[in-house]
């Protein structure tokens, strides 16, 4: 899941299907970061562990990297 935002208390991750999920901030691991990737794992209703993704985060930070690049050479070859 991605890590969207912080509001107040709250963290929101945004899973790659279906509604965010609100997960207390006090469980975030140190040196948390917006937008990067994490597992989080929820047995019921309890959070278990949430375990930073870096390298999942990486590529998928390096494919939307790649895909801004194609857009815009499209977008210079029309013109």
């Amino acid at each position: 899941m991605m890590l969207e935002e912080i509001e107040g208390e709250q963290a929101r991750f945004i899973p790659d299907e279906g509604l965010p999920i609100h997960i207390a901030k006090d469980y975030l691991p140190e040196n948390y970061q917006i937008g990067e990737l994490y597992e989080v794992t929820i047995a019921g209703e309890q959070v278990v562990a949430i375990a930073p993704l870096k390298e999942e985060t990486q590529k998928r930070l390096a494919k939307m990297k790649q895909k801004r690049v194609n857009l815009l050479n499209k977008k210079n070859k029309k013109d």
